[in-house]
């Protein structure tokens, strides 16, 4: 008798455990406030910037080296990311002396990643909490990497990859 309620019990358990977890709503990515505070301080850094799709946000700099530099900036739960990409793939030569340069480079900032992405583009990363993360210092992150992206596009020189000639016109 003790098992057939026990194998009930176990069923009535799991059977409210699958509807209580089919019944919560997935969390958005970033939640009003969050997306208030980030556009709060997009306006109080007085960068000109961009919305180029939900919660993402782009800053345009021109750099000595890179002509646009854009920190596109956005956001998941309680944290704050920017990003830039300083070369795509098809525009440097991968080689053990670039990721060895790659890997001095990252030593030398402070809180920013050189990486390479999933695409194989090389980018610089900052991650920020928003609980933290006031005006001052957003202004002060977008603008370390924007100065951190040019200066190490001039410093990878030598791993990029020739522009094609252009042909002359006929």
């Amino acid at each position: 008798m003790k098992k057939p309620f026990s194998i009930f019990v176990l069923f009535a358990l799991l059977t409210l455990l699958t509807v209580s977890a089919l019944a919560q709503e997935q969390k958005p990515a970033l939640d009003k406030a969050s997306v208030t505070k980030i556009v709060q301080m997009l306006e109080d850094s007085g960068h000109t910037y961009g919305k180029s799709a939900d919660n993402v946000w782009v800053v345009r700099f021109r750099g000595n080296t890179l002509d646009d530099i854009r920190v596109i900036t956005s956001g998941h739960e309680n944290m704050m990311f920017m990003l830039v990409v300083v070369a795509e793939k098809k525009e440097f030569r991968a080689s053990s002396d670039l990721m060895m340069k790659l890997l001095r480079l990252n030593d030398d900032y402070d809180r920013l990643k050189v990486a390479i992405d999933d695409d194989g583009d090389l980018i610089l990363r900052i991650d920020l909490s928003l609980r933290v993360t006031d005006s001052q210092e957003f202004k002060a992150n977008v603008e370390q990497i924007s100065a951190a992206a040019d200066e190490i596009a001039t410093a990878i020189k030598p791993f990029m990859v020739a522009a094609p000639a252009k042909k002359p016109a006929k």
